[in-house]
């Protein structure tokens, strides 16, 4: 399901950038240099800002993506309101939807920005190339996903019960990155509270400390 690295883009420029995507796979397995370009080189840098759509629900999933900077955001669709923001995902991870992407068919979940930030993407029919080229690949992408997969539900879980000042002290203490940097109203969607309880919360926070 999902994937993420960071720095800024004018500052380190795209080839460098693209370092950040190799050092992440290395994580799980030794590339050659040849590979490594090979890899690099199918990736495209795409700038976006807050609130742009990656993918929006109901659209087939058409790119694997790496984060280099900033959070993205991943939504479910609500029929009266805005969409609940069900997770969010940081630099230095890759993000897709899997079943999307494999089986094209559309998403029932949003990716949109959640701040500004850069993203590497290849497009279904150039990741596929690639995992002719280099079959071990697709395994090594699959493995980081079901991580990935198994540390959201693991968080998610920690969200599921509990008063809203141990879920934003547990929030501030576990994604404090995120917390910096996502507008107040996103944080309380995640946490499943109203914009107003998570203002009396943060309240009540300060003064506890």
């Amino acid at each position: 399901m999902i994937f993420v690295a960071g720095q800024d883009a004018e500052k380190d420029g795209p080839i460098q950038m693209k370092d950040y995507l190799i050092k992440t796979l290395l994580e799980y397995r030794n590339i050659s240099e040849e590979d490594r370009q090979i890899i690099a080189s199918a990736f495209t840098l795409k700038h976006y800002k807050s609130g742009q759509w990656i993918f929006k629900a109901g659209q087939v999933a058409r790119h694997l993506v790496y984060i280099n900077s900033g959070v993205l955001k991943i939504t479910i669709p609500h029929p009266a309101e805005r969409d609940i923001v069900y997770y969010f995902m940081e630099e230095h991870q890759f993000m897709t939807f899997l079943y999307s992407l494999s089986g094209n068919v559309p998403t029932q979940q949003g990716l949109q920005a959640a701040t500004d930030g850069d993203i590497l993407e290849i497009n279904t029919q150039d990741l596929n190339i690639l995992y002719q080229q280099l079959p071990y690949l697709k395994a090594t992408i699959d493995e980081i996903a079901q991580l990935s997969m198994a540390e959201m539900v693991t968080m998610k879980n920690n969200y599921l019960a509990g008063e809203a000042l141990q879920k934003y002290a547990f929030f501030l203490n576990k994604q404090s990155n995120i917390a910096r940097q996502v507008a107040l109203v996103d944080v309380a969607s995640y946490l499943g509270i109203t914009p107003q309880s998570l203002s009396r919360v943060r309240k009540k926070f300060v003064s506890n400390k």
